[in-house]
Order: C-alpha cells, then structure tokens, then sequence
C-alpha cells in the first residue's frame, strides 16, 4: 500500500534486454498467464503509438483501439508529445546513472521533467491495472533508464527479468532483414560491432539495476533457457513475483499457444497467434560468418562466460 495515495502499488514486470533476446516472445508468454497483462514495449507508446499512429497487437492502430483509448481515459489523458520531451530529458540511455543514484523516497533525480516523465509513467500503468483488473504488468521497454527509474516511483512494486541471449546469435539475428506488417518499412539492421556493443551496455545496465534492488526483485533468464524449456522459465518468473497461476501456456509437445494482444510496441512477433511451435534458433551456429562471429566475440568477451556462453560455439548450447 502507498501511503501517500492510499491504493495497492501497481506490481510490474520489467524485461530487460538488448533487441533480437526474445523479450516480444517471453511478455506475450507471459501474458497468457492468468493475471498477467503484456503491454509491449510501453515506452514506444507516446512517440511511435500516440504521435505516429503505429499498430497496437491487435492490428489496429494505437490512437484507434479501443482497449488503449479505454486504458488513456482511466489514467486521465495525456499530451503525448509533451511526454515525449520529458522522455527525451528523463529517460535516455545517459540518465541511467543518474537514475541509478536516486533513492526511493529521496524524490526523482533531474528535477522537473523526471517527475512529469514519471506520473506519466505511473498513471499509465495504473490505467493498464484498472482497464485489465490483471494483479501484474509486463512491460518489455527493455530500456536501461526506464528499468531505473522504476525502482524510485512510489505506486510500482517492480521486478525485474534480465535477459540474455549468445551475443553472436543477436549480432547475427540484426543482420536479417525484417519485415513489419506497420505501414511503415523493413525494421532497421546494426553492424555485429554496434549489436554486440549495445548487447555489453544492456548488460551492464542491467547488472548495475541489480546491484541497486533486492535479490528477490531480479531474475536472469537466457534466451536459450526459455526456447528449450519454456515451462520451466516462465514458472520461475511467476514465483519471483508471488503468483500461482492454474496453468502456462505450454503444450505437452513444447508448443506455445498465444492469442491476439494489445501490445503497444515490439518485434513483429507480437502480431503471431495460435499454436506456435518453439525452438531453438540457433542457425547463427553454421549461417554466421567467421569475421562477424570474431567481431562479436571480441566486444563481448568479458561477459560470455558470465552468462554461461562459450568461446567458441560449436554446438546447440
């Protein structure tokens, strides 16, 4: 309970994570489980959903669904591109550390538009547990400041979900070309230094968040992990946060079963529904060149074996 607004903390689960790591497929598993509510990736939604009219998961756009329009009215309404700005000087990469010195009830670090950014944040999610009654949030923004600045709003009990995948497999992942249903373009590709080295600052990002949160609070999970035994890792995150659902959403043959959302941001793959088979992607192994894999490797030395990733990868790990 706050005791300054007088209402339960919204409890929220924030994945952590470089892009092309599986945060899209892990929050949509996630929120199939009852109780749970995947929102995306929620901090696209001012800029790329409110401002730039891009798709929710259920195919329409942000500014026409009716489940967000009923999410903005509970949590009061916003001027978007005001939050954008209070985005663009509260919660990019470079305030990370500034976040990160903050301490829970020693007010918001950059003053004045921290704290819009921040009751803006905060109202969304409590208009997200109104609109959906759901007891947990999921948010897969996977941004290093956001994922700080959590730990200092008063009316969000957070954690955290720290994922990882083979920095090799995430360079290689960046350099196909994906298209996005969004009437928009092929999603942008990076340069296995730039993925990788991205890939390193995430991780220390998120290493450092740990630091700052009790134990209980953060829970690593490696991409890898979740493909091969999906069960297994979606039932360690549920008890991290205290629920006990009746049942995953994992078929007896390893199959994921997913159904239409309201993500307001993400992978393409937030548009999949069904039975989904899940496997391993693990065709980097033989598909990447030996140059790029070198590159990869080098950058992210000093964390592979941290995360439990070889040297030189030559099998399915």
């Amino acid at each position: 309970m706050n005791a300054e607004s007088g209402r339960s903390a919204i409890k929220v689960i924030y994945i952590m994570a470089w892009g092309r790591s599986g945060s899209t497929l892990l929050g949509n598993l996630l929120g199939e489980i009852d109780g749970f509510f995947h929102a995306g990736e929620l901090r696209t939604i001012w800029e790329k959903g409110l401002v730039q009219g891009r798709l929710c998961g259920c195919g329409i756009s942000v500014r026409e669904c009716d489940f967000w329009g009923g999410v903005l009215d509970r949590a009061g309404g916003f001027d978007a591109k005001e939050i954008v700005k209070a985005q663009r000087g509260a919660a990019r990469l470079r305030h990370a550390p500034r976040l990160l010195r903050g301490r829970p009830g020693n007010g918001l670090p950059g003053g004045a538009v921290t704290e819009a950014y921040a009751r803006a944040v905060t109202q969304l999610y409590r208009g997200l547990a109104e609109e959906t009654s759901s007891p947990v949030i999921v948010d897969s923004s996977k941004r290093e400041a956001d994922a700080a600045l959590l730990r200092l709003l008063p009316e969000v009990d957070p954690y955290y979900v720290h994922l990882v995948r083979d920095p090799r497999a995430v360079a290689y992942s960046w350099q196909r070309r994906k298209q996005t249903p969004e009437p928009r373009r092929e999603m942008v590709t990076y340069k296995p230094s730039t993925s990788t080295r991205n890939w390193v600052g995430l991780n220390v990002t998120a290493e450092a968040v740990r630091r700052k949160v009790e134990p209980g609070r953060y829970l690593l999970v490696r991409y890898e992990d979740l493909a091969t035994d999906p069960a297994a890792a979606l039932e360690a995150i549920v008890r991290q946060v205290g629920e006990w659902p009746r049942e995953l959403p994992v078929n007896a043959d390893g199959a994921v079963r997913l159904t239409p959302n309201h993500t307001a941001g993400g992978n393409p793959g937030r548009f999949k529904s069904g039975h989904v088979p899940l496997r391993l992607d693990d065709e980097w192994v033989t598909g990447q060149r030996r140059g790029h894999r070198l590159v990869a490797t080098s950058i992210a030395m000093p964390l592979l074996r941290r995360y439990g990733y070889p040297i030189r990868p030559g099998s399915v790990h």
